[in-house]
């Protein structure tokens, strides 16, 4: 069923009215495969919808959705309140990055920001590749796995639970031979 639009249609015969719904509001219709049957679920969020699940799970900055859909900051503003709507070249880039938000919150990643921008990729990072519109299922994988493994090391650290103060101990207060002193 897809609502919110002032009726409900059945997906089920989705050839007969999707043409002339998607001109007035914008969705993506992705099909789950499940192990028996094929489940067709429609995606029925609003652009500011997808804009917000994107800013709330991966905490990207609006320069840097600005840069990946290639547009000015206060186009993002203006999904965001709904004042405008994205050109249709741009909302499949949005519905993607909105999902791979979901991949990321379903994976019960915490971080999911830190990993937009590790250069994970031959040098490249996430938002690189969406910025080139190269992103597949495996670098979303990789960089899932990547996140949980973080999570793991930084949980059996210790850091996490450590009630102690942190200090700057650490520091050396004497030059290292050999090295250059600086003033």
């Amino acid at each position: 069923m897809l609502s919110g639009t002032g009726s409900a249609y059945a997906l089920d015969n989705l050839s007969q009215w999707e043409r002339s719904i998607k001109s007035r509001v914008p969705f993506e219709v992705n099909a789950a495969s499940a192990r028996s049957t094929q489940q067709v679920r429609a995606d029925a969020r609003t652009i500011s919808e997808h804009v917000e699940n994107i800013r709330n799970t991966l905490n990207p900055t609006v320069a840097d959705l600005a840069l990946v859909f290639n547009i000015s900051r206060q186009a993002i503003y203006k999904w965001l309140s709904g004042a405008s709507s994205p050109e249709d070249d741009k909302v499949g880039s949005i519905v993607k990055l909105s999902q791979i938000a979901d991949a990321f919150r379903n994976a019960g990643i915490s971080r999911a920001g830190t990993m937009l921008k590790m250069k994970a990729f031959e040098g490249k990072s996430l938002l690189d590749l969406l910025r080139e519109d190269s992103v597949k299922k495996e670098h979303i994988d990789a960089l899932i796995a990547e996140a949980k493994s973080m999570e793991l090391s930084l949980e059996k650290s210790g850091l996490v639970t450590s009630k102690s103060r942190p200090t700057n101990e650490w520091r050396s207060g004497i030059s290292i031979p050999g090295s250059t002193e600086r003033s």
